[in-house]
């Protein structure tokens, strides 16, 4: 029901799964976001004085410390192996750069003629190439060779691009950004799980694995992920059908050194056969956690009926058995030989981001790559050219529709066209002209008029999505999916046939001209005035782009820029050539829900799927192919939403003062007894662009009885609001509405030309939205129940959050007392919280923030639009605010429970240990957690593979530090995953001790780095501003205070709050442990519940804080929750 966002600067310890924040949103998916007290780090302004501290210490680390991080050994000695690499300074630089000049033979075109450059290792040079355009585009320096041409960028972009091919083949971007907060890179091999040979399913993906456990230059297992944790960063991979891509990000300074062991992974890995061993474990323990992921499941089912033959119907992913498969004891030599045959220069692109100049980043990039082989391997997907992967599924002549279980509430229909490329001119084609932008956008509108609005209003769906599924060297799969009611599950024929009515119309009417300049004109605003995106998120796009054939000119454009075909086609006749494909006869038909597993008579083989094939009558074929016309479906109409004014209201600060502009926090421009605003007007972006916040907290005194009322009524107000303002979203004004356990909270941003006035628009219809009709009662109550149903398949892990945070947060809503009161809420319960919002006799206490591109006459306008709900004044003392418990010191606090589905193979322990309230705790534990993550990973995850999931992370709940220690296993149980957490803090402890100042110096200045980071975007700033003011705290120089404490801290500091606070036998510390055994383990959960103690006497109010009263939810033994009674 709400999903908490674990607030961490730390980097999540696990090699495998993306985890990002959204991964850790914990609970039954009710979207009711709970107020916490989380970590308020984001980007705090970046003073002269610790400015010029962190640089200085980062000065001496460049040219006098180890780059080496610190990676005890988890052996009895706890000591760790010295650095192999040295750190490649400033001279070392300067040398390099110049060989990598002399060993090219540097020319270039000037005037017709060759002439020889002179090299200068500075910013200058970085333009040099730009100054003098070659009379070709690519300019010949001996075997390396360099993109000369004009790699069009937005004008927002100060970034400085370079694009060259290595000797090798190997094709790189080069990023320099003088500003850079973080350096990162990216690989891509053009070789996925399409490669796997068909007796070895998964050896692509184990590949990946195998890279990180060692190379000849560097030995030592996972030594890149402790250089990367030492310095700031971090690291993972992944693998999709065609390409494998590894990626990192890591401080500044470190980028060169990290460079030199990011490559080694690609030219001498070891795949020793201990290793090979062992994460073969872990193969088998990431295919456990996806067992019961529906969408694991579900794409692994479509590829189940392409075609015979082709790679899309490989198990990518694999596992034990399928890695074990070829008959030896672990699959060494298959991956020696998988190595040898894919990963080829040829076939990889690099992109690299730094602080360097154009230049030195060449050096380091030739220096360090160019002697990985090139075999000359081709393209292997061109072998599948021309076949088409998902022919029409037939049988005895008929089309079947495929109807599948899904393990939660899902229900959906999707129509799917496969789009062949028959030769390479074809798909460069699709990838410049991006056709299916202007398919998906009439198919996919969710307006008046609309196919999604025509079928809501029949009862049949209540959401519809339309785009690109998959996209390769060779098709695109161009899809339309809805979301089902249960009315649409029994007209499943008649939604088709309302689809291919749409499509009919458009053929016949064609898309309007202003359809096209629409979909080209937002694209362009967004390219001119976009923000920029972190290091890493550019590095993982450019190297897709190149591996998807971007020409070098475009690789900064194309993306955003939809183009012209050229030769003399429009692109209305590229539209309606891809609208011609979408023929009933060429699709395929997929819907999902647990009611058919009456009928499901067939499994998939890997997961388990269940599954049946319904025929398509050729009734119902000739109704699809022939449609009665739909009179009522209406194209988009022209959209009043596109911004036309992009002028900045305020003048920008000088470049030598932009961090000071960035310090200067939000002025208090009004502070009532219903409102309290704040206003920072931009002078640092310099974007047309602004934000919006407002949270209205509600009284305490109705927090339980607002549970599903609230829920629903935001369900329904949303249904109505997307059709209203669904032109809106598409101009770039969004809105985000949630009910939270405190509150309401609202979000606008957008393009300011229109901004102020929809904001007024939204808050006016939420003033008199009256409540749901029946049927939007009906569609909201059908997805608060699938939402509770689908709670008890979640990821043990995320269960076990659940659980501790029952326990130790107050209030919140247990999924019992949530469906208790889903049985009884009736639409009038919904009207009455609604009718709060237009009522003065309501009592509200909100806070906002107005933020970018305003001037003081947007201000006074949107203050007038707050007054647009009437509510009176709440005390502060009666707000509903979540406080933490204290949980008893010097024992355990141990919460058990079974968990609920009993597919589930896997189960999770999370380890929380708190401290007391002092703003100090929380630097020392952040600090702690960057030690402490590298080394637990290796030994859980690598070194014993007691897990696939395993992560450490530091948080915060206001004063209170959390450091949490987190283990999802298939092959161990929570009491023994818990003796293998005691027992590594106990090694841990001692490598503490031993650890050399210089190392710790190492990680104190990376989390420096990562506390004063500066804002690199208008929401990076607002949300920092915005979490103080959330908070009550205001704390504006958070940031300098914790970060002049960093540099204090020394070891014995550090070891002093490890034995007050995580130390095993302590009168101080308060643990928490979070246990769930997958079914079927009653032994061993009743030897860890006897150890437990009972919760309700444990638990006591906490002096707090914030205030002195305190909520409490106790949690019993068998993981059932009471609900809060205030």
């Amino acid at each position: 029901f709400y999903h908490t966002e674990l607030q961490s600067r730390s980097t999540f310890a696990n090699h495998g799964p993306q985890m990002s924040r959204a991964d850790m949103k914990i609970g039954p998916c009710n979207a009711v976001f709970l107020r916490r007290f989380p970590i308020c780090r984001k980007k705090a302004p970046r003073p002269a004085l610790v400015f010029l501290f962190v640089a200085f210490l980062a000065l001496l680390k460049w040219r006098g410390q180890p780059s080496f991080s610190f990676r005890p050994s988890l052996s009895s000695s706890g000591a760790g192996p010295a650095s192999r690499g040295k750190h490649f300074d400033e001279r070392e630089q300067g040398k390099a750069h110049l060989q990598a000049l002399a060993n090219c033979s540097r020319r270039s075109w000037v005037g017709g003629g060759l002439s020889a450059l002179s090299f200068d290792p500075s910013r200058a040079e970085a333009e040099e190439l730009g100054a003098r355009r070659p009379a070709a585009d690519v300019a010949a320096l001996g075997t390396l060779q360099v993109f000369a041409g004009n790699i069009r960028k937005s004008p927002s972009d100060a970034r400085s691009y370079r694009y060259l091919t290595l000797a090798n083949g190997l094709r790189v971007l080069l990023i320099s950004d003088e500003n850079a907060t973080t350096s990162a890179a990216a690989l891509s091999v053009h070789g996925g799980f399409y490669s796997d040979p068909e007796n070895l399913p998964g050896l692509a993906h184990f590949c990946e694995h195998m890279l990180f456990l060692g190379t000849e230059e560097y030995p030592e297992e996972n030594s890149f992920r402790a250089f990367l944790s030492a310095n700031g960063g971090g690291l993972n991979a992944f693998t999709t059908e065609q390409d494998t891509t590894f990626y990192f990000d890591v401080s500044p300074s470190a980028l060169q050194d990290a460079m030199k062991r990011f490559s080694s992974f690609f030219k001498s890995p070891l795949f020793t056969a201990s290793a090979t061993g062992r994460e073969l474990e872990a193969i088998e323990s990431e295919d456990a956690k996806n067992r019961q992921n529906d969408a694991f499941r579900l794409n692994q089912l479509t590829k189940n009926f392409a075609a015979e033959g082709h790679p899309q119907r490989h198990f990518g992913t694999g596992n034990r058995e399928t890695l074990l498969s070829g008959g030896s004891a672990a699959p060494r030599d298959e991956l020696l030989e998988f190595f040898a045959k894919h990963y080829d220069a040829g076939l990889m692109a690099l992109c690299v981001t730094g602080r360097e100049s154009l230049g030195t980043l060449q050096a380091c990039a030739v220096e360090t790559f160019s002697d990985i082989a090139n075999r000359g391997a081709e393209n292997p997907s061109l072998a599948w050219r021309g076949m088409n992967p998902f022919p029409p599924l037939t049988r005895n002549g008929d089309l079947q529709l495929i109807k599948a279980v899904p393990v939660t509430e899902k229900r959906s229909l999707t129509v799917s066209w496969p789009i062949l490329f028959e030769s390479e001119e074809a798909r460069i084609l699709w990838v410049e002209s991006k056709p299916y932008i202007y398919v998906a956008y009439v198919l996919g509108h969710e307006g008046p008029g609309s196919v999604y609005s025509i079928l809501k209003r029949r009862g049949m769906i209540d959401g519809v999505l339309a785009g690109i599924s998959r996209d390769d060297d060779n098709f695109a799969m161009l899809r339309v999916s809805f979301g089902l009611t249960t009315e649409g599950l029994g007209h499943l024929d008649e939604i088709v046939e309302t689809l291919y009515a749409a499509i009919q119309s458009i053929r016949q009417k064609g898309i309007p001209d202003y359809i096209f300049e629409e979909c080209r004109d937002m694209r362009e605003v967004r390219w001119r005035f976009q923000s920029k995106e972190p290091s890493l998120d550019i590095a993982l796009a450019m190297v897709e782009l190149i591996q998807r054939g971007y020409g070098p000119d475009s690789l900064a454009s194309g993306r955003f820029l939809l183009a012209d075909p050229g030769e003399g086609r429009s692109i209305r006749a590229v539209v309606d050539a891809l609208i011609a494909q979408l023929t009933p006869q060429r699709s395929q038909y997929t819907a999902l829900s647990p009611t058919f597993a009456q009928e499901a008579r067939s499994k998939e083989r890997w997961y388990g799927t269940q599954y049946s094939l319904a025929s398509v009558t050729q009734d119902m074929l000739q109704r699809w192919l022939r449609p009665r016309e739909l009179p009522e479906y209406k194209l988009p109409t022209r959209n009043p939403f596109i911004p036309k004014d992009f002028s900045l209201k305020n003048r920008l600060a000088p470049a030598e003062d932009l961090l000071e502009a960035l310090a200067v926090p939000p002025v208090l421009v009004q502070d009532g007894p219903r409102v309290r605003t704040f206003f920072k007007p931009d002078r640092v972006f310099g974007r047309p662009k602004a934000t919006v916040r407002l949270f209205l907290w509600l009284p305490s005194a109705t927090v339980n009885d607002d549970a599903v009322p609230s829920r629903l009524w935001l369900l329904s107000l949303t249904d109505r609001l997307t059709e209203q303002f669904y032109d809106a979203s598409f101009a770039g004004l969004i809105f985000d509405i949630a009910n939270t356990v405190e509150g309401l909270s609202l979000e606008f941003v957008g393009y300011s030309d229109k901004l102020v006035s929809f904001v007024e628009a939204v808050l006016q219809r939420i003033r008199d939205f009256k409540g749901p009709t029946e049927s939007e009662f009906g569609r909201a109550m059908d997805v608060v129940w699938r939402e509770q149903s689908s709670f008890d398949k979640q990821q043990p892990f995320t269960y076990a959050a659940y659980m501790a945070r029952l326990t130790f947060l107050a209030p919140e809503y247990s999924i019992d007392f949530l469906r208790a009161q889903a049985k009884q809420v009736t639409v009038e319960q919904v009207v009455n919280f609604g009718n709060k919002f237009g009522s003065s006799r309501q009592q509200f206490y909100a806070q906002a923030l107005l933020h970018g591109n305003f001037d003081k006459g947007d201000l006074a306008q949107v203050q007038r639009a707050f007054d647009i709900m009437p509510f009176g004044p709440l005390p502060r003392e009666q707000l509903t605010r979540v406080r933490l418990a204290q949980l008893p010191a010097g024992r355990d606090s141990v919460v058990v429970a079974e968990g609920p589905n009993a597919d589930e193979v896997n189960h999770a322990l999370w380890v929380n240990f708190f401290s007391e309230p002092d703003p100090k705790a929380n630097v020392l534990c952040e600090l702690l957690c960057s030690l402490i993550q590298d080394p637990f990973f290796t030994d859980i995850r690598t070194d014993k593979q007691l897990g696939y999931i395993v992560l450490s992370q530091a948080d915060r709940f206001g004063l209170v530090a959390r450091l949490g220690l987190l283990v999802q296993s298939s092959v161990k149980t929570p009491d023994l995953l818990l003796e293998a957490v005691d027992d590594f803090l106990g090694r841990f402890r001692s490598m503490l001790v031993s650890m050399p100042r210089e190392q710790l110096s190492s990680y104190k200045i990376a989390l420096v780095e990562r506390i004063v980071k500066t804002d690199e975007r208008l929401d990076e700033e607002s949300n920092r501003w915005w979490q103080e003011i959330a908070l009550f705290q205001y704390s504006w120089r958070r940031r300098d205070e914790e970060a002049r404490f960093v540099t204090s801290i020394d070891k014995d500091a550090l070891l002093a709050y490890f034995d007050r606070f995580i130390g095993q036998g302590s009168g101080e510390r308060r643990r928490l442990v979070a246990a769930v055994f997958a079914q079927g383990n009653s032994a061993a959960m009743a030897r860890m519940n006897s150890q437990s103690e009972d919760i309700d006497e444990l638990l006591r109010c906490s002096s707090g804080t914030h205030a002195p009263s305190m909520l409490m939810r106790a949690l019993n033994r068998n993981g059932n929750a009471r609900a809060a009674h205030p």
